[in-house]
């Protein structure tokens, strides 16, 4: 099938989607992984799984608008990504290690601290993935690229639920540090890839050349980088 330049998502495109889809699975966690990992790995009462929802609401409506911040130019979305991968692993750290304790006191603080984690790993990177979603997508395709930055959302979905119950839950406390520490990657890799096309638009903007962007405003403050 014919493509039209300008408007299909490059191929640089791709693997953004990928690992927005690894740093989307918060969601999963939330509502999958950690209930099911709290009635069968740890000593918490099984009631704090409906506590933990209601916290994680609870962040969400006092700290979404403040943290949404982080996300307001692509520079600073790219920059927050270190606290996506410093949360993702202190929430999946935590998981594995609330499996020790005999103490249903212990495990319970282990996994609200998890679910706090997770809960800001929700807000930050929502606001991180639509600003870049838009910023690095060409103004005449910015349809075009937010359809196939909600491919990470529909395959997260999909995919999610799936791998925390038959790989990390299955493997215990090291399939959760496993999964940490390949998030981390996620992130680490998505921030190299953002900071590269943001360099690149920057060296472009400087020599003169057109910015394919829907934010031209923010090449001009790329001297730097992010």
């Amino acid at each position: 099938m014919a493509t039209v330049p300008g408007l299909t998502p490059s191929r640089s495109a791709r693997p953004r989607t990928g690992g927005n889809a690894l740093l989307l699975l918060d969601d999963a966690i939330l509502n999958v992984g950690l209930p099911l990992w709290m009635v069968t790995r740890t000593s918490a009462p099984h009631s704090l799984a409906a506590v933990l929802l209601v916290l994680n609401n609870i962040l969400v409506v006092l700290f979404v608008l403040p943290l949404s911040r982080l996300g307001r130019t692509p520079q600073a979305a790219a920059s927050s990504l270190r606290l996506v991968a410093a949360a993702f692993l202190a929430g999946c750290a935590a998981m594995a290690v609330s499996a020790a304790p005999d103490s249903p006191w212990a495990a319970t603080a282990l996994l609200v601290g998890a679910a706090v984690a997770f809960t800001v790993v929700e807000m930050v990177h929502a606001a991180v993935s639509w600003e870049l979603s838009l910023a690095l997508a060409p103004a005449c395709a910015q349809g075009a690229y937010l359809g196939v930055h909600g491919l990470a959302q529909s395959a997260e979905r999909s995919a999610g639920p799936l791998i925390l119950t038959s790989a990390v839950i299955v493997a215990g406390p090291a399939g959760w540090l496993a999964l940490g520490a390949g998030l981390v990657l996620a992130a680490g890799g998505q921030r190299a890839l953002v900071c590269r096309r943001l360099n690149g638009r920057g060296r472009r903007a400087q020599s003169g050349d057109p910015v394919p962007s829907g934010h031209i405003e923010a090449a001009d403050a790329l001297g730097s980088g992010p």
